[in-house]
């Protein structure tokens, strides 16, 4: 049987490692009834279905933080090439000044 919105709701309150917690000791087949949660029992099937797409949605998050930390460093690394050719821009316009002005 799926889970409630009052069940996930209850699991998200929770947290995977401790949910992850409360499967042991338990049945092992997906059938097996997992004590210890406000709406009584849940099958151990549906809380491994719950984890599961929490480690899924985990690995996305991660995902998208590593693109955007990779985006981040280019633009760092982009940003330092261009004002190191600032910087040798301005030097050889001093250095022209001061040859022209001698």
């Amino acid at each position: 049987m799926p889970l409630t919105n009052e069940q996930r709701a209850e699991l998200e309150t929770y947290g995977p490692e401790l949910v992850r917690q409360k499967l042991i000791g338990v049945g092992a087949g997906r059938g097996a009834d997992v004590p210890g949660f406000k709406n009584g029992y849940l099958l151990r099937g549906d809380i491994e279905d719950w984890l599961a797409e929490k480690s899924a949605q985990d690995a996305g998050e991660r995902k998208q933080t590593l693109r955007w930390a990779m985006t981040a460093g280019r633009m760092s690394i982009a940003a330092v090439i261009i004002a190191a050719f600032g910087v040798g821009v301005s030097i050889a316009a001093i250095v022209v000044t001061i040859w022209l002005a001698k």
